[in-house]
């Protein structure tokens, strides 16, 4: 069946509805008219001061193209479902459980109808050791019969998928139960990023950088990174979902423009709408320029607009959500070059006092201020990423003794770049 509209959920309420355009491929959305006079607009690139937006305008696509897959991720889905290579279908097959708080469903499904459904099926070890291992990716996407095809979309380039995990167990979330954490998996040839990931989340939290609980799990011989999803929460023992978007959606940029040097926007310009749309705006601005100097100190040069987002409350207010995605690319040989560059500079490990000034000037923020933020978090994070509480921590969320050992080089790197940041 061929499905030329879609309609957008918050809950049980009718946020508006999708749509292809002429050419098949590119989408509009239309606010509903009671949420437009009663709800929050879902994306600070989609005001409610405006009902429609025309597919040719591609602001609604770009949003909602922004809640799938990418690269190897979807190219892997588009084969296991046998659809067409277009964000309309796979929004059509797999939005059911995006990030935030939003329901994409073709025009036969409700929220009410959905909550017949059973709210979780267990998930068979197999699966998830098959998956893990590189085999049979997507499998979950064909359901045994009489069985609910599951509904998940999350983004980015890495295999993931969203689950509920309680007790030590794995279950699919169905009908319009949500998931709780999301289950990670390595990239093909490069294991050592789960545990890496766990080194980076845990150190984060330490020094003051909020971000989500992380664990590692295994099946088989395969490690897998399960972190707490902080777009849901628990409400009378109930779990809600949060509304967010990332800053590639809030400044209404395609997925494919998340990284500065591909079109995308500068930190300043990341700045900037923070400043707007954050109230007040010091906490999050602090936040953000926190996130890009532990970047620059730990060696994560991924950390690109797909990769900060906000949050929204139920006042349709919104502020900076958890940092999240921190890998150390530069020890495990991905692109050393940030994605942000800090001035002009793109090499972390070549940043000189001017740099950081250029920064300030570009940000309108105060170089003394930088300055004193930048002194903070690398004497923070010194005393802190080679320490016992650190390793205690981590072992208690299940990297393995021997793993330790395996993120010498990550520790190494923190502290040149510490003793380098005494310059900044």
């Amino acid at each position: 069946m061929i499905v030329d509209h879609l309609n957008v959920w918050s809950g049980r309420k009718r946020v508006g509805a999708l749509w292809r355009g002429d050419d098949g491929r590119l989408m509009g959305f239309e606010y509903d008219a009671q949420w437009q006079a009663n709800g929050h607009a879902i994306s600070n690139s989609l005001p409610l001061d405006q009902r429609l937006w025309p597919p040719e305008t591609l602001t609604a696509h770009h949003w909602f193209g922004n809640l799938l897959p990418e690269e190897q991720a979807r190219a892997a889905l588009i084969r296991q479902l046998g659809i067409p290579d277009d964000d309309f279908a796979l929004l059509a097959a797999i939005g059911g459980d995006c990030a935030g708080a939003l329901l994409v469903l073709p025009p036969h499904l409700t929220p009410e109808a959905l909550e017949t459904q059973s709210e979780s099926v267990p998930l068979s070890p197999t699966d998830l050791n098959e998956w893990a291992g590189f085999k049979q990716r997507y499998a979950l996407f064909h359901p045994s019969p009489g069985s609910v095809q599951p509904r998940l979309s999350l983004a980015g380039a890495q295999d993931k998928i969203p689950v509920i995990w309680q007790n030590e167990r794995f279950h699919l979330p169905q009908g319009l139960s949500s998931s709780s954490h999301i289950v990670k998996f390595a990239v093909e040839g490069r294991d050592l990023i789960i545990y890496n990931e766990l080194y980076l989340n845990t150190l984060a939290s330490l020094v003051g950088l909020p971000c989500p609980a992380t664990f590692v799990r295994h099946t088989g011989k395969h490690a897998l990174l399960i972190v707490e999803r902080f777009d849901r929460s628990n409400v009378n023992g109930q779990r809600v979902r949060i509304h967010q978007e990332d800053l590639c959606q809030a400044l209404g940029l395609a997925r494919t423009h998340k990284y500065q040097e591909h079109g995308g926007p500068h930190f300043s310009e990341c700045i900037q709408r923070i400043r707007e749309v954050c109230k007040p705006p010091a906490p999050a601005l602090t936040q953000l320029l926190r996130w890009q100097i532990f970047n620059a100190l730990v060696g994560n040069s991924d950390g690109h607009a797909k990769n900060v987002s906000l949050l929204q409350d139920d006042k349709g207010k919104w502020h900076m959500a958890p940092a999240y995605d921190l890998v150390g690319t530069v020890v495990l040989g991905f692109d050393p070059h940030i994605a942000f560059s800090i001035g002009e500079q793109t090499n972390a490990q070549q940043l000189l006092p001017r740099d950081w000034q250029k920064l300030a000037a570009q940000s309108r923020m105060s170089y003394p201020f930088i300055k004193r933020e930048i002194e903070r978090l690398h004497q923070r994070i010194m005393a802190c990423s080679n320490s016992n509480e650190l390793k205690s921590r981590l072992l208690t969320a299940g990297l393995p003794e021997k793993a330790w050992m395996r993120l010498q080089q990550q520790r190494q790197h923190i502290a040149k770049q510490c003793r380098k940041a005494e310059r900044w």
